[in-house]
């Protein structure tokens, strides 16, 4: 009897926690546009991804978070597209992507979907910016290939040269920075909140087993709110892409062998000394402002900008503040460009020639 009691107990139990999949075909319709595009690469993997804007501006490749899409940038790309060619993508297990043909979600599967993207588009050179999980593949593919990036940008970014025991307790706030070089982080500020994050959780060994069964809408909402430091953006709708994008076929197992594979990792901090922009929530409790100062010693001359009461995700949670700083350093970066180009073109003895602007579109206000 207590048997058959308990069996019935943890049939309901299942019922209640575990959700299937939901087919492809039917997430890729409800979440692809007008702009997603498909490429089919040589090891047969499929990715997801936007090119927006004109096509001979400054490119920048935006590189979205764990359990993130490349919806998390659509705010950035409809303002940065009107002045440079935008792309962005999903990396393999999340979003439009999914799962790969090889099974394998490690730093050099990442940094291969980021290279087939750029060589599929003919970029020679590139800005590449990085949101959290991101940041750290970002900093990786800097690390291998310095001469292909025009300038790096780091967004509430991981540290992956850091032992996970060595990350700061996510619990504190730090001031805004002016970006100069010898800014110091605060790291004594008493917390507002700690982090719920479900990551660690997701981490032990049992919950792996059947993690790739449960259904995450248990866990969407109140990971959403911890993340998000303004909680009136967890609508209904958002809490639902990050349901239904997780639940796309193949995606929960793609995430639990993701977070087993550690292989790969970057090591040490990157040797890029091209320029660097650090953009960070100061409520930020999934990578909390303490890790800007690893970040600053790595980058001595970035430019650092917090934003006040902010959290997780600064280009969705103020859009269009967090979109002008990095404009103004996409900016700095094609001034530049343009006077490289018109130092070559013009030259010794080349007289009055016209010279070749690199791409730059200013916004008609």
């Amino acid at each position: 009897m207590i048997g058959s009691v308990l069996a019935v107990g943890f049939a309901l139990a299942g019922l209640l926690i575990f959700e299937r999949d939901l087919p492809a075909e039917v997430v890729d319709a409800q979440y692809a546009n007008a702009q997603s595009q498909f490429l089919r690469t040589d090891a047969n993997d499929r990715i997801h991804f936007r090119d927006q804007g004109p096509s001979d501006a400054v490119p920048i490749i935006l590189i979205h978070g764990a359990n993130g899409s490349l919806h998390n940038y659509e705010e950035w790309a409809r303002t940065l597209s009107k002045r440079y060619r935008v792309i962005s993508l999903d990396l393999p297990g999340h979003g439009l992507t999914g799962e790969t043909a090889t099974d394998r979600y490690d730093m050099d599967t990442d940094l291969g979907t980021i290279r087939a993207v750029a060589d599929h588009l003919a970029l020679d050179r590139f800005v590449l910016a990085g949101h959290s999980m991101g940041g750290g593949v970002a900093m990786a593919f800097a690390q291998n290939s310095p001469d292909e990036l025009l300038g790096l940008v780091l967004v509430s970014s991981v540290i992956p040269w850091r032992p996970r025991s060595d990350d700061p307790k996510p619990i504190g706030d730090a001031p805004p920075l002016d970006g100069n070089r010898n800014t110091e982080v605060n790291e004594q500020e008493k917390p507002k909140h700690r982090n719920s994050s479900t990551l660690s959780l997701f981490r032990l060994p049992g919950v792996r087993l059947i993690g790739r069964h449960i259904d995450p809408a248990l866990l969407a909402e109140r990971s959403a709110r911890s993340a998000y430091g303004n909680e009136e953006m967890v609508t209904s709708a958002l809490v639902q892409r990050y349901i239904d994008l997780s639940l796309r076929e193949g995606s929960r197992g793609a995430l639990f062998k993701r977070m087993a594979s550690r292989a790969n990792r970057l090591t040490s901090p990157p040797n890029f000394a091209g320029p660097v922009l650090i953009q960070w929530g100061s409520d930020d409790t999934w990578t909390p402002p303490s890790l800007i100062q690893p970040l600053i010693e790595t980058f001595p001359y970035a430019t650092v900008v917090t934003y006040d009461e902010v959290g997780h995700l600064p280009m969705e949670e103020i859009p269009l503040l967090s979109a002008k700083d990095l404009l103004s350093f996409l900016d700095s970066i094609s001034l530049e460009m343009n006077k490289k180009a018109k130092d070559d073109t013009i030259g010794p003895g080349s007289g009055g020639c016209d010279t070749i602007i690199a791409g730059q579109r200013l916004l008609q206000e």
